[in-house]
């Protein structure tokens, strides 16, 4: 008895002291850790340390953005994550930060509605560059996210709001403003057999990438009795921001896959990264399936702006004003353009005005995915 009370005491003494050094263990890490500057397994920027200023502590800003700093410079934090997913995981939970544990291997994100000021002012500033500009044929395709598409692949029960009202009403407010919307969940819904979306990511596969140029090569009166492509994977070791994000199915992969011009008609471009003053002859960054972020081996990922030449018979200019998924998708449209340039509101500070003017821009597209689209605020900005 007196044995077993003796060890009882000594494992509560060592308990006591393992959980009396782990925050001293951490604290410590914490300091002789360096900072990052960027997270490769959530592909995003991490928070830096917030500068202490008297207007910033009077606020209470100040305290948020420490916060969200020591959150992001958590040591570990990629274990961390990933441990307290399969925990949650063990327990039945099917949510993490927003990503649903779906069926059939899919991870799927949440759709967040939008504050109707926030989308009043952006679909005011496009209806009102589409009165200013009414001698420019203007398209827009918002595509619909997994958790539209494949809903019957959540969770049961699931809490996510729809994003089908706000589509909807995205699309009467541009057609009445003379936009052609290019509305692809029909197309989606009728090969949502297939692979349209990552099962670890939120971008679309380049196989729905290509039913969307389908779609939009019709409503934008494209020719594409010539088109002839080959499918080949280049990766099958994907692994995108929704399991990082989430912690769910770290060791499940997805494979990428390019379509490859055939035919005689076949044409090369130039593609000229102006921000960065570097130029290509492909749009593929092969460099980048060596990265975590493999899908950026689309155009390297995102820029500010990309102007795209091809030798094509035609003498038109289009202007995409995108967000990552038109990375897979603008590379079918390339044969069909003299030029093409796709700025990205979210990094570009020109002035768009004057770049319609410069570049004779004739057509313009938004080519956005829904989630981003209502959630983002820079193409009120940029088109203001």
């Amino acid at each position: 008895m007196k044995k077993s009370i003796r060890n009882y005491r000594l494992f509560l003494g060592r308990m006591g002291l393992f959980f009396f050094f782990i925050p001293i263990v951490v604290l410590i890490a914490g300091i002789l850790i360096p900072d990052r500057g960027f997270s490769e397994k959530e592909n995003r920027v991490l928070a830096s340390r917030p500068a202490l200023k008297a207007d910033q502590l009077a606020s209470g800003n100040f305290e948020k953005q420490f916060e969200t700093y020591k959150n992001d410079q958590f040591p570990l934090r990629d274990m961390w994550i990933t441990l307290k997913a399969g925990t949650d995981r063990l327990m039945g939970k099917v949510e993490e930060n927003g990503v649903y544990l779906g069926t059939s291997g899919y991870l799927m994100e949440e759709f967040k509605a939008p504050l109707q000021q926030q989308y009043d002012a952006t679909v005011s500033a496009m209806t009102n560059f589409a009165s200013r500009h009414s001698d420019l044929k203007q398209y827009a395709l918002i595509a619909p996210n997994s958790v539209n598409i494949l809903k019957s692949k959540l969770p049961a029960f699931a809490p996510v709001q729809d994003q089908n009202p706000w589509l909807d009403s995205l699309k009467t407010s541009l057609t009445d403003a003379g936009v052609t919307f290019i509305d692809v969940r029909d197309t989606f819904r009728d090969h949502k057999s297939e692979e349209l979306y990552y099962h670890t990511d939120h971008h679309w596969t380049t196989q729905g990438a290509y039913y969307a140029y389908q779609q939009a090569a019709a409503a934008m009166e494209i020719d594409t009795s010539s088109d002839s492509y080959e499918k080949a994977p280049v990766t099958r070791s994907f692994q995108g921001t929704l399991s990082a994000k989430s912690g769910f199915r770290s060791g499940e992969k997805d494979e990428i896959d390019v379509f490859l011009p055939t035919g005689e008609n076949t044409l090369s471009s130039v593609i000229n990264y102006v921000d960065e003053q570097k130029k290509s002859a492909s749009f593929y960054d092969t460099e980048q399936l060596k990265t975590r972020d493999k899908y950026a081996l689309f155009f390297g990922g995102n820029h500010a702006q990309v102007k795209i030449s091809t030798p094509t018979e035609t003498n038109h200019t289009l202007l995409v004003l995108k967000d990552s998924y038109a990375n897979s998708l603008v590379s079918f449209l390339a044969p069909h353009y003299r030029k093409i340039i796709m700025v990205d509101p979210r990094y570009y500070y020109g002035d768009l005005e004057e770049l319609i003017q410069v570049e004779n821009v004739q057509e313009v597209l938004y080519l956005y995915n829904a989630n981003t689209f209502f959630a983002d605020t820079s193409l009120e900005l940029a088109l203001s």
